[in-house]
């Protein structure tokens, strides 16, 4: 139950994370934010990856908040997973946007 609740807990706290983000609050800096090569030399494409990261880390905390609201009677490993997979999945198509963002504004 304890993991139940502190997973939802990071859920919330991720989608806190994800607002300024979400709504460009956040200029390029060496703290918070997705700061890869491509970001730091190019204003624009900052922008942009971090709104796209905002609302998929948003997305993922909520939906990861109302599945583990359900799965408090499973197992803390799969509660875990499901956290995990959320998070990293939105991670990952972050870091797949920006690939493909880039190459657009290469051309």
């Amino acid at each position: 139950m304890l993991i139940n609740i502190a997973l939802i807990v990071g859920c919330v706290v991720v989608a806190i994370v994800a607002l300024p983000l979400l709504f460009k609050i956040i200029p390029p800096n060496p703290v918070y934010g997705v700061r890869t090569r491509r970001t730091r030399e190019s204003d624009n494409l900052w922008f942009e990856v971090n709104r796209f990261a905002g609302a998929a880390l948003l997305a993922a905390a909520g939906l990861g908040a109302i599945i583990l609201m359900s799965m408090s009677a499973r197992p803390w490993w799969a509660q875990m997973l499901v956290f995990v997979v959320l998070m990293g999945g939105a991670v990952g198509a972050t870091l797949w946007f920006e690939n493909k963002l880039a190459k657009m504004l290469e051309k």
